[in-house]
């Protein structure tokens, strides 16, 4: 299993329903896919498409570090890239969390991590 299948599997464990969304030019190239229900900051309560994805190979012990956002207005950071797909106008940021992830223990380097620590804080600073 690749690692965008992996981190689909966790997605989906965790009551997301996410599928590969391939976008030629934005962070990554590839991303596990799925609507968010926003849990913190100016845009809480809505809900997005997000997709997660990277240029590396190894999850879990290297972490997606961009994520993409679909109809999102007026971010407070600048986006690293942009396309659209599907209908939608798609933004990847380039947010890695290596501040943390580096540290964890590998049992903790999982989608269930990534969501509650790093996701809420994305959401929190854009």
């Amino acid at each position: 299993m690749n690692s965008i299948e992996q981190i689909c599997v966790e997605l989906a464990e965790l009551g997301l329903v996410p599928k590969v969304l391939k976008i030629e030019g934005l962070g990554g190239g590839q991303a596990a896919a799925f609507n968010y229900q926003v849990k913190t900051g100016r845009h809480k309560g809505q809900t997005f498409s997000v997709g997660i994805a990277f240029q590396e190979a190894g999850y879990p012990e290297y972490a997606p570090h961009f994520i993409w956002v679909a109809g999102l207005t007026e971010p407070s950071q600048p986006a690293h890239s942009t396309a659209a797909c599907e209908h939608e106008s798609w933004q990847a940021f380039s947010v890695p969390p290596n501040d943390f992830w580096d540290r964890l223990p590998s049992a903790e380097k999982n989608m269930k991590t990534y969501m509650r620590r790093h996701m809420q804080r994305f959401w929190d600073q854009v």
